[in-house]
């Protein structure tokens, strides 16, 4: 099982990419990466990356593959992917499987407009237009990373790491029992 790593092809927030994806590589979890159109992107502070398939693709061959859905930020996501119906639609899919849907930085916005955080608490970069766009469907906390019924909402690049851990947690096991357990709560 692998992570569908979402990312615009464009202008994506490169330490939400390659924090995560080093990550992964220490846990041995596989992940690829999926956006509008396959080939070479490039992130604000220029790192490359290579997609070799496309949002549509996914949705015509199946998610089986994967256990996680994991949407990168930036400037390229609210271009290319806030409105994005093929996304949305695999966003819907993994969470109707049960599977883990995940966002980063300005990327929460495409899970809200999925439809999946209606009165759920979720986290978002700062900013006053990002919140209003999600005051109608979440419930915006000023927390780093909210996770909960396998939704993980994460407020920018500067926790990446932890976000990419909790990813993985996923795999292995429910990190929201433990969560529970240890009356931490769902929250950083």
């Amino acid at each position: 099982m692998k992570v569908l790593i979402a990312i615009p092809p464009e202008k994506f927030r490169d330490e939400e990419l390659l924090e995560p994806v080093t990550v992964f590589q220490e846990a041995g979890v596989k992940f690829e990466l999926a956006s509008t159109h396959v080939g070479v992107v490039m992130g604000v502070l220029g790192k490359k990356a290579k997609v070799n398939r496309t949002f549509e693709d996914i949705l015509l061959k199946g998610s089986d593959d994967y256990y996680a859905l994991m949407i990168i930020g930036g400037p390229g996501t609210m271009v290319h992917l806030w409105n994005n119906t093929h996304l949305h639609e695999l966003a819907r899919i993994f969470n109707s499987k049960g599977k883990v849907v995940a966002g980063i930085d300005n990327a929460p916005i495409v899970i809200a407009k999925a439809g999946l955080l209606k009165k759920k608490e979720a986290t978002v970069v700062p900013g006053q237009t990002i919140r209003e766009m999600m005051i109608d469907d979440a419930i915006i906390v000023n927390k780093p990373i909210v996770y909960m019924d396998k939704i993980i909402t994460a407020n920018g690049h500067e926790v990446a790491k932890e976000f990419a851990k909790l990813i993985v947690e996923y795999k292995s096991g429910n990190p929201e029992f433990v969560a529970t357990k240890s009356k931490a709560g769902f929250s950083f």
